[in-house]
């Protein structure tokens, strides 16, 4: 009887734990919050465009001085959108998505610049998340799926490329391209 016990146990705890594993949310995403689970749940989550409903820019336009990010289009979360006329650092939780086209008159994203503030302090970006996608042809570095960058600003690509920059942001007037710039952040959509 205690063997059948313990080997029922046992086949419940199995169980338990492969219904753990098979969960279809391994991300930590909300319709407010890009996920940090890397570049399959983020290219997911994208493509869910959940972000369309945050605050965006009205239209495509040309990269402001100093981005790299050519002809783009940015949408701030709720957290940004709320704060973009302060001078705080934002609140964790704050994101916003960039869409990179080809041209004025595209009318679909050839790549994608997302970040997500993780913590309350920024850390000098290292508290950031950062996410880029490309197009192949891109001159931006990338690996064979397009991605400069999938982590959080402390190291790698996401540090030398992402937080590289956007460390500046508001810091002068060369680095303040639109009002409430400050704490990596460049263009508060609001």
């Amino acid at each position: 009887m205690r063997i059948i016990q313990l080997g029922c146990v046992s086949l419940l705890v199995a169980i338990t734990s492969l219904a753990a594993c098979s969960s279809s949310d391994s991300s930590d995403a909300t319709d407010q919050t890009p996920p940090t689970t890397g570049r399959s749940d983020m290219e997911q989550w994208l493509q869910d465009a959940s972000y369309k409903q945050w605050t965006c820019e009205p239209a495509v336009h040309e990269a402001r001085s100093p981005s790299p990010h050519g002809f783009n289009r940015i949408c701030s979360n709720t957290a940004i959108a709320s704060a973009a006329t302060g001078t705080a650092v934002w609140p964790k939780g704050s994101a916003a998505v960039k869409e990179i086209y080809t041209s004025l008159t595209a009318t679909a994203p050839v790549g994608y610049a997302v970040y997500l503030k993780t913590d309350d302090d920024s850390a000098a970006g290292a508290n950031w998340y950062w996410y880029e996608r490309v197009a192949s042809d891109s001159e931006a570095p990338h690996d064979a799926n397009g991605v400069v960058a999938d982590g959080k600003g402390g190291n790698g690509a996401a540090k030398s490329i992402c937080v590289g920059c956007h460390n500046a942001a508001g810091a002068d007037a060369a680095h303040t391209p639109s009002m409430g710039a400050r704490d990596q952040v460049y263009t508060p959509v609001h």
